[in-house]
């Protein structure tokens, strides 16, 4: 079985924010709210810009335990979408 370890460094995530937001904002906009929530790429890949945008919160079911999480979404995020 692999284990997954979080990007600890700062500069490494601010470098990797740095590529994506020249490359996608809609990576990056990905990359912020992974970040920021922790949830797994396949429920960040479900989400549609309805689920975001003008919105205090994210509400979804996680696909793979199938229990409802509910996140707010932070100022950080806020700002790239």
């Amino acid at each position: 079985m692999n284990f997954v370890q979080p990007i600890r460094d700062k500069q490494k995530i601010d470098e990797i924010k740095a590529i994506l937001k020249r490359q996608s904002g809609r990576d990056y906009f990905l990359f912020i709210i992974g970040i920021n929530t922790g949830l797994r790429i396949s429920d960040i890949l479900k989400l549609q810009v309805k689920d975001v945008r003008e919105k205090t919160h994210i509400t979804l079911n996680e696909q793979k335990t199938g229990k409802p999480r509910r996140f707010r979404i932070n100022s950080q995020s806020e700002r790239h979408y």
